[in-house]
């Protein structure tokens, strides 16, 4: 069976890459197993401080998160929210990675995405970690100690590394890209890299030798023409009629946009809400908007 890989470079705090997360279960739901994901932590900020040098304020940080209202997925609605380090974080989502695989790591990210922007909880945290991992009945102490391991931190580093050099493809797009930040700093002999980073979520899809990018924020039809450019042959599966068939297999409550994306209604979150509504699935507000389970 043709498979396509596809690598995205993201961060727990990014408001960003929490938009996009309706696109994966789009893609996860048309595509399947036929889809490879792989993923690269970007480490934003290490501590924080970088956030305070550029006067990033809580205040400011919650009104610029009610701005991607817009994209669909529940935020969070206070007046300030934390505003930290994510090192803390990324290192525990890519211990999670070597030692249970991607798709844990995927979810743990995904816990904490919803505890930083939807729930506003501070995600560098020590409690906040914890308490995304127990969620997913990760032990906590495990945790604590493969953070702690060479080779993890090996391969946070080599995450940090990778987020920074951005391919040549990604470099002739430099209004997708970044600066690459104070915190990172290569080791002795390393090649620092063109002072850009790749920003979140920036995708990397590749297959039979073919690579190709779209860094920085896109809709989903760009994704999906990547993925259609490079594989054509992959089987697409129907977009889905029923929100609560939707709701069952994803294992996993979903927000209201993310159901919409795979009924095919991206660019309808109320109608998607009115369907769940009907189907008599159960709403679990958060923030301003709401998670769904089918029951």
């Amino acid at each position: 069976m043709p498979t396509v890989d596809v690598t995205t470079f993201t961060d727990p705090a990014c408001p960003w890459a929490f938009s996009a997360e309706p696109i994966r279960f789009r893609l996860s739901w048309r595509y399947g197993d036929q889809l490879t994901w792989h993923l690269r932590m970007a480490g934003l900020s290490e501590d924080g401080s970088s956030y305070a040098r550029m006067d990033f304020t809580p205040e400011r940080a919650a009104s610029i998160l009610r701005g991607f209202d817009r994209l669909g997925q529940p935020l969070f609605t206070g007046q300030s929210r934390p505003v930290g380090g994510t090192w803390a974080a990324c290192r525990a989502i890519v211990a999670v990675r070597e030692h249970l695989g991607v798709d844990a790591a995927v979810k743990l990210l995904r816990g904490l995405h919803v505890s930083a922007l939807a729930e506003g909880k501070a995600v560098g945290a020590t409690e906040t970690i914890d308490e995304a991992a127990r969620r997913l009945e990760i032990d906590v102490d495990a945790l604590r100690g493969w953070v702690a391991e060479e080779a993890v931190e090996a391969a946070f580093q080599r995450d940090l590394h990778d987020t920074r050099h951005p391919s040549p493809a990604a470099l002739a797009l430099d209004s997708k890209l970044a600066n690459s930040g104070e915190d990172w700093k290569p080791a002795d002999g390393e090649d620092a890299g063109p002072g850009r980073r790749y920003t979140c979520p920036s995708y990397v899809l590749s297959a039979d030798g073919r690579t190709l990018e779209a860094p920085g924020f896109h809709t989903a039809l760009t994704i999906e023409t990547l993925v259609a450019n490079l594989a054509p042959e992959l089987e697409q599966r129907p977009w889905a009629d029923d929100p609560l068939e939707v709701l069952r297999w994803a294992g996993q409550p979903l927000s209201t946009q993310e159901v919409a994306g795979v009924l095919d209604l991206v660019d309808d979150r109320e109608e998607a809400r009115r369907r769940l509504q009907e189907a008599g699935a159960t709403e679990h507000p958060v923030g301003n908007d709401a998670y769904w389970t089918a029951v």
